[in-house]
């Protein structure tokens, strides 16, 4: 007599209960890590952006002061642009025709040093006879010599500002030496 055995091939069900749920935490915790780090990325991004619009902002006060002193070749003849600083008054002569070249020379650092303070956070900047261009920290260390270079009377023309509004880092610079 044969026995016959019939199999059920019936599926097993197991069922998973929470499983998809931690699956989806998980999901959601990884996706908020990128999500920080995108939002770190996009940070540094308008930073390194702030940081590079300043420096043209510099540039172009730079360009501005060389072109002042091309500007009055007699004023720089008679010393009168050596050691500007930011300490000269609106001499009030643009409206009615700068006198003399000094007067003129007057009002191009007041102007000037009004549009590195408006421009630049803590701007400051010095136009000056220097032998050694690439020095100084402020407008009040400065370091500018005074010297002729090989008899030349080259200037440098020198901006500050301060890029990351901390006291306790070193300002940011530009400083270019013009012959005009």
């Amino acid at each position: 007599m044969s026995k016959s055995t019939q199999h059920t091939n019936s599926p097993h069900h197991y069922y998973q209960h929470g499983f998809t749920l931690l699956e989806v935490l998980i999901t959601v915790v990884i996706l908020s890590i990128g999500i920080l780090g995108l939002a770190g990325l996009q940070f540094n991004a308008l930073r390194s952006n702030q940081g590079a619009a300043q420096s043209t902002i510099a540039v172009l006060q730079v360009i501005d002061a060389a072109d002042r002193l091309r500007g009055n070749l007699e004023g720089v003849k008679l010393n009168s642009y050596n050691l500007l600083k930011g300490n000269s008054s609106d001499p009030e002569c643009i409206q009615t025709g700068c006198n003399d070249p000094a007067q003129l020379a007057q009002y191009d650092d007041w102007a000037w040093q009004q549009q590195i303070a408006n421009a630049l956070p803590d701007g400051q900047g010095v136009i000056c006879l220097d032998s050694i261009p690439n020095t100084g920290t402020s407008s009040e260390e400065h370091e500018c010599d005074g010297n002729t270079t090989n008899g030349l009377r080259i200037f440098a023309v020198k901006v500050w500002w301060d890029d990351d509004h901390n006291p306790n880092t070193p300002r940011r610079r530009h400083i270019m030496s013009i012959t005009p």
